[in-house]
């Protein structure tokens, strides 16, 4: 039987585990959610005991056999978890899971992990075997297109609403690495205690308890106001904010601008674009500042530097990417550089 991950819950709720399975694939969360479903699923039903096997070239095979075929010292029910990271364990570990699904001990549970497995792994006897008698089980990673409805789906598990602008920051902000989106979810739901979460309070949680707001500083960079937009990133620099998390927001604005500017220049009606991209009369004016100052290939220009600050970010020089970051800031404050 073959599952998706989000099929699990009910696989599990329907009944009885199966005697075996087989999780694989390269996207570290959901492979180790799987496995922390069936070994909670398995405590339920009675396995209470748990031999961990971690295989590697010099692991010994007869072993998995010989936890098998023991009684557990206590009468009780057991998983047998082997931990591969290569999904082939060649001809002899093979066998060795064969010889477990052949014997069909009640009284134990197999899961076995490993990486993605490729076509010519589907086709051996063992893999083809656990597809009969067990669940395999395929994890993949989320693209960037769904990862904004994934986040919305792991709020709704915990009573928590969250707007798509919301999910769709956090998207940006961890770049596809699901670990680091659940810990931000988790960070989320125990900072509010409210049902719904706006983006306003993903940046508030983001910018902590500093005293010059990035969203501020930002608008003023629209505005021209380039003194000031220098004070504030020198406030949040001295008051311990991270600068990921500045660029972060920034890029989620910027975006935004960037997007809106082509749809404006290829015709679009100018207040269906503010309605669209939810630009409230507050905030038009930044808006038309900036895009008066700055034609549309300027724009683009400091769009693709922005991948040069990342990088900076991602560095070990921070001190050369809070200096690139300002550049960035006060050029689309109206200053002249050489960026544009």
């Amino acid at each position: 039987m073959r599952l998706k991950p989000e099929q699990l819950v009910s696989h599990i709720q329907r009944g009885d585990l199966a005697p075996v399975y087989f999780i694989s694939g390269d996207e570290p969360l959901q492979r180790l959610e799987s496995i922390d479903r069936l070994r909670n699923a398995a405590r339920n039903q009675g396995f209470d005991e748990r031999n961990v096997f971690n295989i590697d070239k010099s692991f010994d095979w007869q072993s998995i056999n010989q936890a098998n075929a023991n009684l557990s010292l206590f009468a009780s029910r057991r998983i047998l978890e082997l931990r591969m990271q290569s999904p082939k364990p060649g001809k002899e570990g093979a066998a060795a899971i064969l010889d477990v699904l052949e014997a069909n001990n009640p009284d134990n549970l197999l899961i076995i992990s490993a990486d993605k497995m490729d076509k010519s792994v589907q086709n051996t006897k063992w893999v083809k075997a656990i597809d009969k008698y067990g669940v395999i089980i395929q994890v993949w990673p989320i693209g960037s297109a769904q990862l904004p409805d994934w986040i919305q789906a792991r709020f709704r598990e915990q009573n928590k609403k969250i707007n798509g602008d919301a999910a769709r920051f956090i998207a940006q902000r961890v770049e596809g690495n699901l670990l680091a989106a659940r810990q931000e979810i988790d960070k989320q739901v125990l900072l509010y205690e409210k049902e719904s979460i706006e983006l306003e309070d993903i940046m508030s949680a983001i910018t902590d308890s500093a005293r010059y707001d990035v969203f501020n500083m930002i608008e003023s960079a629209y505005l021209g106001a380039a003194e000031r937009t220098k004070l504030m990133l020198t406030g949040l620099r001295k008051e311990g904010a991270e600068p990921m998390a500045l660029f972060g927001a920034f890029m989620w604005e910027f975006r935004r601008t960037c997007s809106f500017a082509h749809e404006k220049n290829n015709g679009a009606n100018i207040e269906q674009l503010y309605r669209n991209y939810r630009i409230w009369d507050s905030k038009k004016r930044a808006i038309d500042r900036v895009l008066t100052r700055h034609k549309l290939k300027q724009l683009d220009k400091l769009l693709a530097y922005c991948a040069t600050v990342d990088r900076n970010l991602k560095s070990s020089d921070k001190q050369l990417a809070w200096s690139k970051l300002e550049l960035l800031l006060l050029t689309l404050a109206g200053i002249e550089t050489n960026l544009i």
